[in-house]
């Protein structure tokens, strides 16, 4: 008979009962794409760094915003929940630039992402911002967006950074 010495079996028995440490899914970036309508056709996706958008005018692009996921965890992350908002920097016509401010979020929506791998990453796809019809409304109103600031949180679990799990993406808005 073997005697194991009883702090190596606590020991053992500790690791053996310690929960799984949870796999934290971060929010890693976040690209703009548009697709244009080029007659009757659409163009394919690709990266934008500025909206042509007036109120006055009918937004009939296409826009996306890819977030990219990580999880370094060894464990696959599942059921993963993006929360996300939309805003608008608006500017009174005839006011100068540094006027301009951040509206309060108009649009509040989920995403939900069935897994992300272990040790991998991953993009979500975020095509909803009803922006056409915030243009309507700022139709006639002596406003116009001069931005669109999207923000996104991973939902939080036991253990997350929350540094790593928010962030925001912002896309310059122009006259067409």
């Amino acid at each position: 008979m073997i005697k194991t010495p009883l702090p190596f079996l606590l020991f053992c028995s500790f690791l053996l009962s310690a929960a799984p440490l949870a796999a934290q899914v971060e929010v890693v970036k976040i690209d703009w794409e548009i697709s244009k309508l080029a007659g009757k056709d659409r163009t394919p996706y690709a990266p934008v760094a500025q909206l042509r958008a007036d109120p006055a005018v009918k937004f009939t692009d296409y826009l996306r915003a890819l977030v990219t996921l990580r999880n370094k965890a060894p464990k696959a992350a599942e059921g993963v929940v993006l929360r996300y908002v939309l805003s608008l920097r608006l500017l009174k016509n005839g006011d100068p630039a540094d006027k301009a401010f951040w509206c309060v979020p108009y649009y509040v929506e989920e995403v939900r992402v069935s897994k992300v791998g272990a040790v991998s990453e991953r993009q979500a796809r975020i095509i909803r911002f009803e922006l056409q019809n915030q243009l309507n409304k700022l139709r006639n109103s002596g406003f116009s967006p001069t931005a669109l600031k999207l923000e996104v949180m991973a939902g939080p679990r036991q253990g997350d950074e929350p540094a790593a799990i928010i962030r925001e993406a912002v896309i310059e808005i122009g006259r067409p």
